[in-house]
């Protein structure tokens, strides 16, 4: 365990107001290495874990230059014949039924996206789109696998993006985007929000009927951050302003007009290589060079493979650190 001792909090929880038993955590800015320590709230009653003040210039600790999702991503060209074997096998994997489909889905490795579209019941046409998305590296995986209707918005991108394919990232936030969607998706951008209750309505304003919301999120009720407690990888202060449970998502979402359909857990490894690795003091962006085969210091092939399995175990006991969660109007 982590050994630590949290303080008492008299801070109210911002999520479902309750004062009582509240403690108070002190994570540290690990991402870039920078050690500042930040106090976070953890609600006695739904769990949710919260940052006590949302920083005045969050904007500081996403630099253009180092944080991953403004990126640029990498650009691929793939022939015509090519493009429409990919447009085959998606229709395969989101249950279109042909003999070439069926024959390239068993050659190939189903990404984890189609069970996110598949559970959403989407076509080839449907309208998606994706909420804090960096520069959209994954609307242009879905374009080259056949989707028509992708776009995405990200307040903190430079500018507009327009990929010149049907792939627009636009620079605004929630309040600001316009039309409707059949699939709005958030992959680890929900926790970044510091107004989680107001993005559930404005989500919910944006689903076309029988439209679903997928949230994809770090879980503050898991095996890893009792664990390793402030060290555990997904604080990530103080960027992660809410670390949510099961418990606060279903308050947000009946708040919302929302039901909480389905929650499927997908952690990986990284929450016990990196923690562990921050146990060790060693800044997220360093992380990489401990991976196996990376020199002395990285981690074995064996410890590597464990750490995968572990993460599988823990998914299957409903206690691993990362979830999906789908949200459906009532």
């Amino acid at each position: 365990m982590s050994g630590e001792t949290p303080a008492t909090s008299a801070r109210a929880c911002r999520i479902c107001g309750n004062a009582e038993g509240n403690l108070a955590h002190f994570p540290k800015e690990m991402m870039f290495g920078w050690r500042e320590v930040f106090e976070y709230v953890e609600c006695g009653r739904c769990g949710c874990l919260q940052i006590a003040e949302i920083p005045e210039d969050l904007e500081k600790y996403y630099p253009r230059d180092d944080y991953y999702s403004y990126k640029p991503p990498r650009k691929k060209q793939y022939p015509a014949w090519l493009l429409r074997l990919r447009h085959e096998r998606t229709r395969h994997f989101l249950g279109e039924r042909s003999l070439a489909g069926a024959l390239l889905g068993a050659i190939s490795k189903r990404p984890e996206h189609f069970d996110w579209f598949r559970r959403g019941n989407l076509t080839l046409d449907s309208r998606i789109v994706d909420i804090g998305c960096g520069t959209g590296g994954l609307l242009l995986r879905l374009q080259r696998e056949g989707f028509r209707s992708l776009l995405g918005a990200d307040p903190f991108i430079e500018a507009d993006i327009d990929y010149g394919n049907g792939v627009r990232v636009l620079k605004r936030g929630l309040k600001e985007l316009e039309g409707e969607f059949d699939f709005a998706m958030l992959h680890h951008s929900f926790e970044h929000m510091p107004d989680p209750a107001a993005a559930l309505q404005a989500l919910r304003a944006k689903l076309a009927p029988g439209g679903t919301l997928l949230i994809r999120i770090p879980v503050a009720d898991c095996y890893a951050r009792r664990r390793y407690g402030t060290n555990w990888l997904a604080w990530d202060a103080p960027r992660h302003l809410y670390l949510h449970t099961v418990t606060s998502i279903a308050l947000l979402a009946s708040a919302a007009g929302l039901a909480v359909s389905e929650v499927v857990y997908d952690s990986s490894g990284e929450q016990f290589s990196s923690s562990e690795l921050y146990l060790r003091g060693v800044p997220f962006v360093k992380h990489s060079r401990y991976r196996p085969g990376h020199g002395p210091e990285a981690f074995s092939q064996a410890e590597w493979d464990e750490f995968q399995r572990r993460a599988a175990e823990l998914n299957a006991k409903r206690e691993g650190d990362s979830a999906c969660f789908y949200l459906r109007s009532r």
